[in-house]
């Protein structure tokens, strides 16, 4: 029992308390986009349209299998359930869509500063910022993980 303690283990207390607010926020951006992406019809559009514009194989089924990740991972990182795999995942969701779109948005020509500033202009290295602090840090104190980490100690 105590191998997985890891998994669901993460600081708590007062100070902690940002690291949850930043879980339940971008679990929340991540569940209502996906969930628009699957069940909106212009919204369903528009993401195939962006998976097929940025030459990504299987566009209609990866449209929906992606959608569908944003929306469950979402949600599980926003209860606080399996917070470190779920923030992994729409980090790496995240990845593929600042290279393959975002980072085209940037315009040729210009010194690494200001490549630099355009970058972070961007919503994708923000969204990788916050959930990798969540891969390392874990869910923080009000969670699911913090409770199932709690009864592991004890059982252990």
């Amino acid at each position: 029992m105590s191998r997985y303690l890891s998994l669901f283990n993460s600081p708590g207390g007062v100070a902690s308390l940002p690291l949850t607010l930043m879980r339940v926020a971008i679990g929340l951006f991540f569940f209502a986009s996906g969930f628009n992406k699957v069940f909106v019809p212009a919204s369903q559009m528009m993401m195939l349209e962006t998976i097929t514009e940025a030459g990504i194989p299987f566009p209609a089924l990866m449209a929906v299998f992606v959608a569908s990740c944003e929306t469950l991972f979402g949600l599980l990182l926003a209860v606080g359930l399996l917070s470190r795999f779920s923030a992994l995942v729409l980090t790496i969701i995240s990845l593929v869509a600042l290279v393959t779109v975002g980072i085209h948005h940037i315009p040729a020509g210009i010194n690494m500063l200001t490549w630099y500033s355009w970058l972070l202009y961007l919503p994708e290295p923000l969204y990788i910022l916050i959930l990798a602090m969540i891969v390392v840090q874990g869910s923080g104190p009000l969670s699911i993980d913090r409770i199932i980490a709690q009864r592991l100690t004890r059982s252990s």
